[in-house]
């Protein structure tokens, strides 16, 4: 009589366990953004989308049996709108910009400064790293987006207003304005630029007058010391981060 083998239970544990695991992995959103997603496994995704399959099915086969289709349409099936719901799992889960987590896919930013090394789990707060051009966006100890930024013109800690440099230290956000119809002059002989400061202005309380977090009219700006201290970001990224900002969120900029 056949049976079993004796590690059956541990080995069929083991693959269970191996099938529900959800690993964190990090995806290239643009050039050298990043932002952290759940990957699952391949059996478990196609569960997911058999489910997905049988509910859109079901769905359509009570609908159609329900209502006539006017002549000479072509009804179709319930795949190609599973193929549609399916697609940004595709994208994200088997594209060849997915790398693991512990790979490194940005800048490394290093330690955590001693000021956040008792960071609570689920607080959130910014890292700005001017070297590496990178704004990181912490949970906790984890990294959780990653945007490419510009800095001020100047490297080092500011020492005076005027000197166009980005100051270094733990800050915390003062406000978040709406800077959508301000403008700015650059002394470039062009005039007030409408847009210079994008959607928002997040206002950093560094003893500093106006340094902070912003948009720019000039998405090519970035990776680069083009600012008169301020921290730009594209438009839409600035958007993103905005959803996590709160006043009084820790900032800290380090070289």
């Amino acid at each position: 009589m056949w049976k079993l083998p004796a590690d059956f239970k541990d080995r069929a544990a083991a693959k269970l366990k191996e099938i529900f695991h959800v690993e964190l992995v990090w995806v290239e959103k643009g050039r050298g953004n990043w932002v952290r997603r759940k990957k699952f496994h391949p059996i478990l995704r196609v569960g997911f989308g058999l489910l997905l399959f049988c509910a859109l099915a079901g769905g359509a086969g009570v609908f159609f049996n329900t209502r006539t289709a006017p002549s000479g349409w072509d009804v179709g099936g319930a795949e190609d709108v599973v193929d549609a719901e399916d697609a940004d799992a595709v994208v994200l889960f088997e594209s060849g910009d997915v790398r693991p987590f512990d790979d490194g896919p940005f800048p490394d930013p290093g330690p955590l400064p001693p000021a956040l090394a008792s960071v609570k789990q689920n607080e959130r707060w910014i890292r700005i790293k001017k070297g590496l051009f990178r704004l990181y966006l912490y949970q906790g100890d984890g990294i959780d987006h990653v945007y490419e930024i510009a800095i001020g013109k100047n490297k080092g800690n500011k020492e005076r207003a005027g000197d166009n440099r980005t100051p270094d230290g733990v800050f915390t956000v003062e406000s978040i304005e709406d800077s959508r119809a301000w403008t700015h002059d650059f002394q470039d002989g062009r005039g007030e630029i409408a847009g210079a400061y994008g959607p928002w202005f997040i206002r950093l309380k560094t003893g500093w007058q106006g340094i902070g977090i912003h948009g720019t009219h000039d998405p090519d700006s970035r990776g680069a010391m083009v600012s008169e201290g301020c921290v730009r970001m594209l438009n839409g990224e600035l958007e993103e981060l905005r959803a996590f900002v709160r006043p009084n969120m820790k900032v800290v900029i380090e070289e």
